[in-house]
């Protein structure tokens, strides 16, 4: 899975689709798998990939998505990402702002882990000498 540049200049005229949805969605596990380099392994619930428009994410996958980002946060650093929230059928959608706060969100846990990633301490040399070549 590859990191997308997420959208964070979510305005109050966009609605979520199926792509939007996938990238969050796919950004979060690429997360899990660059924080599983750098901390001890753990699981997020990771769903199929929407085709098509007719499959919009349902309350439940928007739940998973917040509590996605709330495990990386837990078992990394835990990152100021705003107030998590819980949507429900027959009720409002996911909006705007909150579009913005959650890739907002995983954009500084990604730059955040890239730099930890970057700042590892590497030897400049070979261990063990020249045996061998």
């Amino acid at each position: 899975m590859a990191w997308v540049t997420p959208k964070t200049n979510w305005v109050k005229t966009d609605r979520i689709n199926y792509v939007d949805y996938n990238r969050i969605k796919n950004n979060l596990a690429y997360l899990r798998d660059l924080a599983g380099q750098l901390y001890r392994e753990f699981n997020i619930t990771v769903d199929p990939d929407k085709d098509n428009y007719s499959l919009w994410p349902y309350p439940s996958e928007i739940n998973r998505l917040e509590e996605n980002l709330e495990t990386i946060r837990g078992h990394t650093y835990p990152f100021a990402t705003g107030q998590r929230r819980t949507y429900y059928g027959n009720a409002p959608a996911i909006d705007w702002q909150e579009l913005n706060r959650l890739e907002s969100a995983t954009l500084l846990i990604y730059n955040n882990l890239r730099g930890q990633e970057e700042g590892k301490r590497r030897l400049s040399f070979r261990l063990g000498g020249l045996r061998g070549l």
